[in-house]
């Protein structure tokens, strides 16, 4: 049967009479009045897709020319994008923020400054005992998650009345101004004015004069936070500047040329993907089937026995320590949706998600990563080292290239890609010297 024939078959030539003859007078609808609207509707559509386009590419001209990051601090960005947005979401702050005030602090660079104020300025906090020193040096992914929500906490607290969404220029420079200078100046005194918030921002901002308790007066040549801000808000339709030298992911950034580019736009592709996101976590946040709020009293003791799966065998009890998996995957609260399942299709596992539905994922043991999409179309990291192979299943964003990971490494952001009913982490361990796969709640850290 052809799909004319299917066509005739649902739609009979007394159906058609019927709609044409007698719902759309009844409507007072022609089928000329209908078919000219969505023509219209067509046509707006259109006009409103290339007027934003326009605006996209008008504001990226003006990004680039005006606020510059070099290739390695927008790699960076890239990078942290996924992590910065869920602690921004958390403490209800533009995403920007936790990148803006790494950026003015320590120049977005894992290493601690010498004065003990950390990656994010925290002067206050340590001379107040509220923190201790933040040991000067480098310091690893998670040190850095650490300190960037610390900063998201404060900015917060000095500035209450901003919101994820706020887009107010006078309130987030305000906030700024809130943060390096505290509450009480920023009340009273105008952030326009602040070299920290407003250096570098157009002809009349330039090398401004800051005064600061251990600096001293000097003069600025950084940016200032809120042309930062700027860039930073830019990155998601910016990102045609750079692109990955060798294809691999792996971090290696060079600039395009008018050549390469040829006149044709990543960016708009970007700020698509971008809305597509956002639309992501909306949907996912508000219409997942994971109800965690439900499952307060889900606990399950290392004692059971999973009901069911009978491919699990034994850890191994001569296990190098220094090899096995014993950290959560998921970061931020953990809480188990589902016990081990899985042994129908070679992946017996535990589901693991949390009560934001949003999670950095770490790396439970050292080992050599790699990312790719299975047969089901689930996204996958697979760590593997000389006595284990754990699996992450689902997960929203790769933060790490194929290459070698440490335990605790930063290496994606949790998620529902692929046949995932909500946000969460479908979790395998496989010993390879047992040479079978074990029930992974036996070596994560939990609560008796």
């Amino acid at each position: 049967m052809s799909l004319v024939d299917i066509g005739y078959f649902l739609f009979p030539e007394w159906l058609r009479d019927w709609f044409r003859l007698v719902l759309l007078p009844a409507l007072g609808i022609s089928p000329y009045q209908l078919t000219a609207g969505m023509m219209r509707g067509v046509l707006d559509s259109f006009v409103l897709l290339f007027l934003a386009l326009g605006l996209l590419r008008g504001s990226d001209y003006y990004m680039q020319t005006q606020y510059a990051l070099s290739p390695e601090i927008q790699a960076k960005a890239i990078k942290w994008a996924p992590i910065v947005d869920t602690i921004a979401k958390r403490h209800d702050i533009p995403r920007e923020v936790p990148l803006v005030l790494w950026f003015k602090e320590a120049g977005m660079e894992a290493v601690n400054p010498t004065l003990c104020t950390g990656i994010i300025g925290a002067y206050d906090l340590v001379q107040s005992g509220e923190r201790p020193c933040f040991e000067p040096g480098p310091i690893n992914d998670f040190q850095v998650t650490e300190q960037l929500v610390i900063g998201a906490q404060e900015f917060k607290k000095r500035c209450p009345e901003i919101r994820y969404e706020t887009q107010n220029p006078a309130l987030i420079k305000k906030c700024y101004f809130a943060y390096n200078a505290g509450v009480g100046a920023a009340n009273s005194q105008d952030p326009n004015n602040s070299a920290y918030v407003m250096n570098g921002f157009d002809s009349e901002h330039e090398n401004m004069l800051y005064q600061d308790i251990v600096l001293g007066t000097v003069r600025v040549e950084q940016l200032g936070a809120w042309p930062v801000h700027l860039a930073l808000q830019g990155m998601t339709r910016n990102g045609a500047d750079l692109h990955d030298e060798n294809g691999r992911g792996d971090g290696e950034f060079e600039e395009l040329d008018d050549a390469e580019v040829n006149g044709e736009s990543t960016s708009f592709s970007l700020a698509l993907l971008d809305m597509v996101t956002r639309l992501y976590d909306w949907v996912t946040y508000r219409f997942t089937s994971i109800h965690v709020n439900s499952l307060a009293a889900m606990a399950f003791s290392r004692d059971r026995l999973p009901a069911g799966e009978t491919c699990l065998v034994s850890p191994p009890f001569n296990a190098d320590p220094e090899l096995i998996p014993k950290l959560n995957p998921v970061v931020d609260a953990p809480v188990l949706t589902q016990d081990v399942h899985g042994c129908s299709y070679a992946l017996p596992g535990l589901d693991i998600s949390n009560w934001e539905l949003s999670s950095l994922l770490q790396a439970p043991m050292p080992g050599y990563v790699t990312t790719y999409t299975d047969q089901w179309h689930n996204t996958t990291i697979r760590i593997e080292n000389d006595e284990w192979v754990v699996s992450l299943l689902h997960p929203r964003s790769y933060l790490v290239p194929e290459g070698q990971v440490e335990r605790g490494q930063a290496v994606g952001v949790m998620g529902a890609i692929g046949n995932a009913t909500g946000p969460h982490v479908h979790y395998t361990v496989y010993s390879k010297v047992a040479d079978g796969f074990v029930d992974p709640l036996l070596l994560l850290p939990i609560e008796e």
